[in-house]
């Protein structure tokens, strides 16, 4: 089978390349076929079994529900707009260690510029002194959420620069 004067095969495409060609035996599937059980067909129970547990569902959570008490509606306490003021410094102090203004493609500069116009806008509506109390709460509240979504923002595009990709986004590709 080997030859002694070959030299042996440097790559396993060239070993397979030299194994010899053999054909199977004749009717050797029909010998094996023979020799398998029979598969006997099941059948299937997942589609019952599924909507049996999803009506035993609906039967125990339904009523559930239906019984539960009314909650009421949660006041805004005074120290609620304090708990936002704390979060949006929070979220201040951590934005600079994010943000990367060295380079930046145009979509991330635009919508980065466009979350802090909104963070000015609400920054000048905070400076209103004849605010109500609520006003003020939602102005806060709509502060941190910009913060945050602004604080998302950065770190996706520090984490896409550290994976030596970057943030750009297209609404149509042409080919």
């Amino acid at each position: 089978m080997t030859n002694p004067h070959m030299p042996p095969p440097a790559t396993w495409p060239e070993a397979f390349a030299r194994l010899p060609l053999v054909s199977p035996p004749a009717g050797g599937w029909d010998a094996i076929a023979h020799r398998l059980p029979r598969a006997t067909p099941r059948p299937r129970r997942w589609p019952l079994w599924t909507a049996l547990a999803a009506s035993l569902l609906l039967a125990v959570a339904l009523p559930v529900r239906w019984l539960a008490p009314d909650a009421p509606a949660p006041s805004a306490p005074a120290s609620d707009v304090a708990t936002l003021q704390n979060e949006s410094a929070r979220l201040e102090a951590l934005l600079p260690l994010l943000a990367d203004d060295r380079v930046a493609t145009g979509t991330a500069a635009l919508m980065s510029g466009e979350l802090e116009l909104r963070l000015a806008e609400i920054d000048a509506g905070l400076r209103d002194p004849a605010l109500d109390p609520q006003a003020r709460e939602r102005l806060w509240r709509s502060r941190v959420d910009t913060l945050l979504a602004l604080v998302q923002f950065e770190g996706e595009r520090s984490w896409l620069a550290a994976q030596g990709s970057r943030f750009d986004t297209a609404l149509v590709q042409i080919d």
